[in-house]
């Protein structure tokens, strides 16, 4: 007999236009949820002019008042604002309805509230982790990380189930707390949207990067050899840098340092249709990151066919086989190198990536693992 429908209250302080994968990820996420028959409400936070009430792919989503003052980046008061304002609105929407199971994204700063929900209320909740919200992830919660160690161990325990996007983070978060219900759930992409289209290209080879321009993301590495890069590989490079962050004005201090404004431009933060454009111009995707958990960027380029570099930071085992190089810093221009001379080898791979996401990273494909772990926390809480 199938197990009918549940209503499913989301808590994640980022959902688009504001935050990174984790608000991607929610997007789509709750968008299959509602395509497979089930309801939905989203808490999330205020940012700039947007509606505090509106509906978005058939649920609900509301806006609560929090401090946030950057659409790509929250800091920890601003998102303690946003688990204040969350809290209130919460108690009073659960007297008016009933949920059946909290849907929250991150442990922290979401999971006390789904704790709470949980105690108060006797409504089961999943994690679903980010990366940052384990600690150690990120220097500038060090601090914070020791004092919220032992409440989020808590936290993961009582829910009804954590998950990584990777196994890459499902180890990473074994280190901190080895919960018997950590498992993996990988990211996906709308293959339908991302899929390529004629665009002008520069003569040469056109390199891509796009994230959140962060210490952490590695761009700090590659700059300063691409001009090596260029000569090895015998032709015209262009770095087109898509993206904002706290790091920019050192990238572009690099940038100029090694007199790469001919090579490389800063494009800033684009909207998701612009960001068709320049994944259709460009030859090869790369991602230089030290630390992620499954880049909803890269599994975009592979919906776009690009082949990728990337370095092996959580997520590159899954994404990247036989459709892109794996690569230390050590290693990384020469695989760059490797790429730009061989136009062959780079068309193999990018029809590789587009393959890999129509068989395995589709979001149907990965919000039905969702829904069978949310209707099997909802039987057994």
């Amino acid at each position: 007999m199938r197990q009918k429908n549940v209503n499913i209250l989301c808590i994640n302080h980022e959902f688009p236009p504001i935050g990174g994968g984790g608000a991607t990820a929610c997007y789509f996420l709750t968008r299959e949820l509602k395509e497979a028959g089930n309801s939905f409400t989203i808490v999330t936070s205020a940012f700039s002019d947007l509606p505090l009430e509106e509906q978005i792919n058939g649920g609900r989503v509301i806006r609560v008042k929090a401090l946030r003052r950057k659409r790509e980046k929250s800091t920890f008061p601003e998102m303690l604002s946003f688990l204040v304002s969350a809290f209130f609105t919460v108690k009073k929407l659960l007297k008016k309805e009933k949920f059946d199971i909290c849907f929250t994204f991150f442990g922290i700063p979401s999971g006390p509230l789904a704790w709470y929900i949980k105690r108060r209320y006797r409504i089961p909740y999943i994690i679903r982790m980010g990366g940052g919200d384990i600690p150690g992830a990120q220097n500038r919660f060090k601090l914070l990380y020791k004092l919220l160690s032992n409440p989020l161990k808590r936290i993961w325990e009582e829910s009804e189930g954590v998950v990584a996007n990777s196994e890459g983070l499902q180890e990473k978060a074994r280190k901190f707390h080895d919960c018997k219900k950590l498992q993996v759930i990988t990211n996906g992409v709308d293959s339908q949207y991302f899929c390529r289209q004629s665009a002008e290209k520069r003569e040469g080879i056109e390199l891509l990067f796009v994230s959140r321009l962060l210490e952490g993301k590695g761009l700090q590495y590659i700059i300063p050899e691409l001009e090596m890069i260029q000569q090895k590989a015998s032709v015209p490079i262009h770095l087109s840098i898509v993206g904002d962050g706290p790091y920019r004005e050192e990238l572009i201090r690099l940038t100029r340092a090694y007199h790469m404004e001919e090579i490389i431009s800063f494009e800033g933060l684009q909207n998701r249709e612009s960001l068709l454009a320049y994944y259709s111009r460009a030859d090869i995707f790369i991602l230089p990151s030290k630390s992620e958990g499954m880049p909803n960027v890269v599994l975009e380029a592979m919906s776009m066919g690009l082949p990728i570099v990337m370095t092996p930071c959580q997520g590159s085992k899954e994404l990247v086989t036989d459709n892109g190089i794996i690569a230390d810093y050590k290693h990384f221009a020469q695989a760059i190198i490797k790429l730009c001379k061989d136009p062959e080898l780079r068309r193999q791979m990018g029809e590789k990536s587009r393959k890999n996401v129509e068989k395995s990273f589709q979001w149907k494909q990965i919000a039905r693992q969702y829904e069978k772990l949310l209707k099997q926390a909802v039987k057994k809480g």
